[in-house]
């Protein structure tokens, strides 16, 4: 069976919103999930060892950085989408226009799910939170609350690097300064 290149790109375009609606689901969903209080103390990792939180709300709205720098980079990122589909479906603009949204659809659907990836790694590793940044040149920075060891920064590193695709050298781990530091 000879498929030809304008389904192809038809076939990737739907594909591409179909991965797009699902990823805006589930970050809606895990926003929802994270919001929800499930226990009156929070852990925070730090560099030398653990901070227990004995009451969430005492936390100040400094503390909700990463989830507040999500949101914004969600709600920028359906903008682009937005206007990729606009574009897309804009049957006035020429073909290279509309396959070219189409395209750029494709990889900002990838780069949230490598992100959303690289964030759950790093979590899984007993931080708190943190935010993973994605640049179309492939290269990657980690925001964390909190400073961590050489030996710390190098397992996040290999965590990064499997969930992006992201070479080592190229992903740059920080840590976020609060305006009580």
């Amino acid at each position: 069976m000879i498929i030809s290149i304008k389904k192809f790109k038809l076939i990737a375009c739907i594909s591409a919103l179909f991965i797009i609606s699902l990823l805006v689901f589930k970050l809606i969903n895990s926003l929802n999930m994270s919001v929800l209080p499930t226990s009156n103390t929070a852990i925070k990792p730090t560099g030398t060892g653990i901070n227990i939180v004995a009451d969430k709300q005492s936390l100040d709205e400094d503390d909700n950085f990463f989830a507040e720098y999500r949101m914004k980079r969600e709600r920028v990122r359906s903008k682009e989408i937005q206007l990729l589909k606009d574009i897309a479906n804009d049957l006035s603009s020429d073909k290279k226009t509309r396959d070219t949204a189409c395209l750029k659809l494709v990889e900002l659907a990838e780069r949230a799910e490598k992100e959303m990836q690289a964030e759950a790694m790093i979590k899984s590793q007993g931080f708190f939170d943190c935010a993973v940044i994605i640049t179309p040149a492939n290269t990657t920075t980690v925001m964390i609350e909190n400073s961590v060891s050489a030996e710390s920064q190098e397992e996040m590193r290999r965590a990064v690097s499997l969930a992006t695709g992201s070479s080592e050298k190229n992903i740059s781990i920080i840590k976020r300064h609060s305006i009580k530091d």
